[in-house]
């Protein structure tokens, strides 16, 4: 797929495990790659997206991402197809999603704050379980008491 910085190919490995390979866009790439691999590197939850792994060679950013089969949750609610998530399963998704921030804010070692979530920022596994994803714009307060003021407008107009 491909996004405003980046664009996302499916790769699979000798073992036939698929990854997802985010090539960013060059104008772009430090300040999101380096965003992405701190906030990513040192995590693991269950609704947080894994990144297995990152490549930096000369202007080239890579960042290799566990494969969410069901893409992101753009393309299920605002989509004409007659494939419409229920109401079950949209809440599902709505509370997976508060479990993955929560982590971030409360539980993961530094605090981090995504700053641009979306619809299109939650991706969706093979039982659409939701892990959050795209962590170029996040912020991380490396102190929990720190207040974690931030100037300036980030993310996406209209979202979080």
């Amino acid at each position: 797929g491909q996004g405003g910085y980046s664009t996302v190919y499916e790769g699979v490995l000798d073992n036939k495990m698929k990854l997802a390979v985010k090539k960013l866009s060059a104008q772009h790439a430090q300040k999101q790659f380096i965003a992405e691999v701190q906030a990513l590197g040192g995590i693991s939850h269950i609704n947080i997206v894994k990144l297995h792994g990152f490549c930096a060679e000369a202007s080239h950013r890579l960042l290799v991402y566990e494969f969410m089969p069901n893409g992101s949750l753009d393309r299920w609610i605002f989509s004409d197809s007659k494939n419409k998530l229920d109401w079950k399963l949209r809440h599902s998704i709505a509370l997976d999603t508060a479990r993955g921030l929560a982590y971030l804010h409360e539980e993961s070692r530094d605090s981090i704050i995504h700053l641009d979530i979306k619809p299109q920022n939650i991706l969706l596994g093979d039982k659409f379980e939701a892990k959050v994803a795209d962590f170029g714009m996040a912020k991380l307060l490396m102190d929990k008491d720190e207040n974690g003021v931030l100037t300036g407008v980030r993310g996406t107009p209209g979202y979080l």
